[in-house]
């Protein structure tokens, strides 16, 4: 036994010589990253003599200057069938989220030295219409740390696999996917872990409970397949019956029909209530009425200083009708339908249908009486032009009482005051001027 193990221990040694013989990298990175060094002699690339140099690449400088970084096209030399299907996933336009409309910034040059990274080979057709306004609008760190760091899992095998090691089970973890697919605009973990099937896999007693991993990744590196939603109409029924498949493993086909139409509805009816909110704050652009106005802002960094209402609008210096109408398209419309689709039915409706319901209630209201603000306004200027002097004493204007009844406004809108309150105070402040 003794013998067996001073053996094992030779050739362990021996194929460090080795290695090490054949890497530049060993040497230095055994004192400096000692713990990056042993994850990857625990790795399967360790045992297959894949080596720092063999992704890495000999120029020691370039590494270190982050110009030669391993990219997933690395990873194809060898996974072939991996990285073609990640390249057919929606994975695969993740970089151009950030990237796409940023061709002119000074870094993007070295990045995207092909016409293909955005557009179909042999053609001027983008790959896809990427929404990239938010991430122009942000500073180099948040750029880096708040979107780069997910919307680079094109070019990323290790957003996944981890950088230096080769275990599929880390891979395979919801968590893992819960690094990007989380939080209020997409909070596809959050409804996995509170749905039955999170709680079926967490209570460890039902075997091949289902994962991200389950259905979204069925033997393949695909993450789309089965994704109808937003597919070409000749692909949707294709994308759909790949999803109605891995339903029918546990469940009927009918239920898992039934159920996935169900959340197509939804969809479908909770997009309604946005394009009646995107239709409220255009109007009220139009009248003039929004406050600051676009006019007002920091310019749009693709647009200027238009309205932008679209996949391009901002968070940045709304007012406040506008930043409600982000929270429902960005929100709570999408929590509606992926709670359905995710067999979350409390994330479903209660941080979808109703908040998306409440907050456009909110947006008619503020929009009622921001025109009968703009109303009474119209009525105070022809008073004012008409030449009746102040109100409320020598010192009082009528410039005071415009401004006394924004800020009265404000205050409601901000919910210091009650409606009863608000009426009460207006009242008094017309009256002040035989209003």
């Amino acid at each position: 036994m003794r013998v067996a193990c001073i053996a094992v221990l030779l050739v362990i040694f021996m194929a460090s010589v080795s290695f090490a013989a054949k890497d530049p990298c060993l040497k230095c990175h055994e004192d400096k990253t000692p713990g990056v060094v042993e994850y990857w002699r625990a790795s399967a690339h360790f045992s297959a003599g894949i080596t720092c140099v063999r992704c890495h690449g000999a120029d020691e400088k370039a590494s270190h200057s982050r110009k030669a970084v391993v990219g997933a096209q690395a990873c194809g030399t060898c996974h072939k069938g991996e990285f073609e299907e990640h390249r057919a996933s929606k994975h695969s336009i993740g970089t151009k989220t950030g990237q796409g409309c940023t061709r002119n910034l000074p870094d993007s040059r070295e990045k995207m030295r092909t016409c293909d990274h955005c557009h179909e080979k042999g053609t001027s057709t983008p790959i896809v219409n990427t929404e990239c306004a938010m991430f122009l609008a942000q500073s180099p760190e948040m750029q880096r740390q708040g979107c780069s760091s997910c919307h680079s899992v094109e070019q990323r095998c290790d957003a996944c696999h981890t950088r230096h090691g080769t275990d599929t089970v880390f891979a395979g973890l919801a968590r893992t996917c819960g690094v990007c697919h989380m939080g209020p605009d997409h909070a596809q973990l959050e409804m996995w872990e509170s749905s039955m099937h999170g709680a079926l896999y967490s209570s460890g007693q039902v075997e091949g409970a289902p994962t991200c991993v389950t259905c979204h990744m069925a033997g393949t590196h695909n993450v789309s397949r089965g994704i109808a939603l937003g597919r070409p109409a000749y692909q949707k029924d294709t994308e759909r019956a790949a999803m109605v498949d891995i339903c029918a493993r546990c469940h009927t086909r009918k239920m898992a029909e039934r159920s996935l139409a169900d959340a197509d509805a939804i969809e479908e009816q909770s997009r309604v209530f946005v394009d009646e909110a995107r239709q409220i704050v255009e109007d009220l652009w139009r009248e003039g009425l929004l406050e600051p106005s676009p006019s007002e802002r920091e310019p749009h960094p693709l647009f200027g200083q238009s309205l932008v209402v679209g996949p391009h609008m901002l968070y940045e210096g709304l007012s406040s009708i506008e930043a409600k109408y982000f929270r429902i398209k960005m929100f709570h419309y999408m929590s509606a339908f992926k709670g359905a689709f995710h067999q979350n039915p409390d994330y479903s409706h209660w941080f979808g249908n109703a908040p998306l319901k409440l907050a456009l209630s909110e947006i008619k209201s503020d929009a009622e009486a921001l025109r009968k603000l703009s109303a009474l306004q119209g009525r105070i200027d022809n008073i004012s032009r008409a030449g009746f002097g102040n109100y409320g004493g020598e010192e009082g204007t009528v410039d005071k009482l415009k401004g006394d009844l924004r800020q009265l406004r404000e205050r409601l809108l901000n919910k210091e005051i009650t409606e009863k309150e608000y009426r009460s105070e207006k009242k008094r402040l017309l009256d002040s001027m035989g209003l």
